[in-house]
């Protein structure tokens, strides 16, 4: 037997139970690995949370979008150069107070923390109730939302921010909330304090068109005295010269023309003072002078009426009946080349009410005098400009391609003296709006489409510079009620109680014979 052979009991040399070094390392590497994965985990973590803080997106997936905010109060809220602090005192009117305290931590959210909230409970802190009606001057049972901007305070009552339904009162209900009207009153109040100078748009009269302080303009009276701009009534027969401080003219509706003089006045404020007009020209009616003068910077009115052969909703024997004619409510689109001055009011379908007149482009004269010239509403092609238009006749109107003006037609232009192109330069320049259209300003005119409100809102505030504040302007949400009849109760309560739990039930069977398999 060779004696150099070692023992196969022998452990070999080097060997780890011998050492010990190899079982020491692995553990230390183990070590290392362990802690490298828990820094690299926590740093993901923190990572992850820092990013999350910082770039997070809210949802509203409400029935109604109850708190989406509408896009002219995202533009104020991220337009606010200073804190804004507003305090809800909200002591017994509770219907709403949950509406108004998520509302404002939207306001909170777009405004990037610029506007804070602070809600105060009188029942719970009595020394910050008191020290605030100190402060701002109100009594313990008034329900406010107070907006404070340096120093500058403004009250929104809560029966401004509620349309109430008093209806169930005599047998002994609570009223209800029928639509809630927050964003509007506080989007308003913030407005008022916070622009440094109040803008103020003059309504021409005297030509029988509507007043501002008539029923019929009373809805787009109220819009527009939530965007802080005052309203008055000028009649040119009395002035020398357009008021200084008019920050816009308006001419809606007129049923007569204007007089030389007036048209004098009119020129001299546009041209001279790089003045602001808002011109809504109703459909059918006969306006030479104001046309001719129109006709001097590159556009023209038609003095038309824009129609299209279709189908119409009629009543008929008293029941509504769709039949096939001439369609007098023209119906036009905002392309988007009007984002500068519609904002968010371009790409959208919009039915004018009333008969609508056309508007044509002289593109070389317009150039000649420097004017920029944007078509705002435009139809689809199957339209034309029926220049003998006859409302008594049947028909009313026959296409004649000698005479009438074919489509597609402009209904609506926005006119620009002076500007240059590029958006980084301000100069002051003249600006105007024309409309062949007055009616879709009315009550009645909103009430068959309330694009109509938006684009009057969004063009009124490109024509008096508020750019940066243009959208579309917030409208009361509407509650929602879900009313069933008892057959509908019953199916309900089937498939709540029975078919649900009965589904569940067979897909359990299911799965329980299939693992039995």
């Amino acid at each position: 037997m060779d004696q150099s052979t070692a023992s196969p009991s022998e452990p070999p040399k080097n060997s780890p139970s011998e050492s010990g070094k190899p079982r020491a390392f692995n553990r230390l590497a183990i070590g290392i690995n362990v802690i490298t994965q828990i820094v690299i985990f926590s740093a993901i973590i923190i990572m992850v949370n820092y990013v999350n803080f910082r770039h997070f997106k809210r949802w509203d997936f409400s029935r109604n979008q109850k708190y989406a905010l509408a896009p002219l109060t995202k533009n104020l809220l991220s337009g606010l150069k200073k804190p804004v602090k507003a305090v809800v005192f909200f002591p017994s009117f509770q219907a709403i107070a949950q509406d108004v305290g998520s509302l404002l931590r939207e306001y909170e959210y777009a405004s990037d923390k610029k506007l804070t909230v602070e809600v105060v409970d009188p029942y719970r802190n009595l020394l910050r109730a008191k020290e605030l009606s100190e402060k701002y001057k109100f009594g313990s049972n008034d329900n406010i939302v107070i907006l404070d901007y340096e120093g500058k305070s403004k009250f929104v009552n809560a029966m401004d921010m509620a349309e109430m339904d008093n209806s169930g009162s005599m047998f002994g209900q609570t009223p209800s909330v029928r639509a809630f009207k927050g964003e509007e009153a506080l989007t308003s109040a913030l407005l008022e304090i916070t622009e440094e100078k109040q803008s103020k748009v003059y309504f021409l009269t005297g030509h029988g068109e509507p007043s501002p302080n008539a029923q019929d303009l009373a809805a787009f009276r109220s819009f527009i005295d939530r965007q802080n701009i005052k309203v008055e009534t000028l009649n040119l027969n009395n002035v020398d010269e357009v008021p200084s401080d008019a920050s816009a003219i308006a001419l809606v509706g007129p049923k007569a023309d204007l007089s030389e003089r007036e048209l004098k006045l009119l020129s001299d404020y546009w041209t001279e003072r790089n003045g602001r007009l808002f011109l809504a020209m109703p459909g059918n009616t006969k306006t030479p002078r104001t046309a001719q003068w129109l006709a001097t910077m590159g556009v023209n009115l038609q003095q038309d009426v824009a129609l299209k052969a279709g189908t119409m909703l009629v009543l008929q024997g008293g029941q509504p009946t769709i039949r096939n004619g001439i369609v007098t409510a023209a119906t036009g689109f905002t392309p988007p080349a009007t984002k500068p001055v519609l904002k968010d009011a371009a790409e959208l379908d919009l039915q004018l009410a009333g008969l609508t007149q056309s508007i044509s482009i002289d593109a070389a004269k317009a150039a000649s005098e420097k004017i920029r010239a944007i078509p705002l509403i435009t139809t689809t092609p199957d339209y034309w400009g029926e220049t003998e238009f006859n409302p008594t006749a049947e028909p009313q109107a026959v296409k004649d391609p000698q005479k009438d003006h074919l489509g597609p037609l402009t209904l609506a232009v926005a006119l620009e003296r002076g500007g240059i192109m590029d958006p980084r330069v301000k100069v002051e320049t003249s600006r105007m709006v024309l409309t062949g259209n007055a009616a879709f300003l009315s009550n009645e005119g909103l009430r068959v489409s309330e694009a109509g409100l938006d684009f009057g809102i969004n063009a009124l505030n490109w024509l008096i510079n508020r750019e940066q504040l243009a959208g579309i302007p917030p409208k009361s949400k509407q509650a929602v009620s879900l009313s069933l009849n008892e057959t509908q109760m019953g199916r309900l309560a089937l498939a709540v109680v029975g078919i649900i739990p009965s589904t569940a039930a067979l897909i359990g069977i299911f799965v329980w014979l299939r693992r039995r398999k």
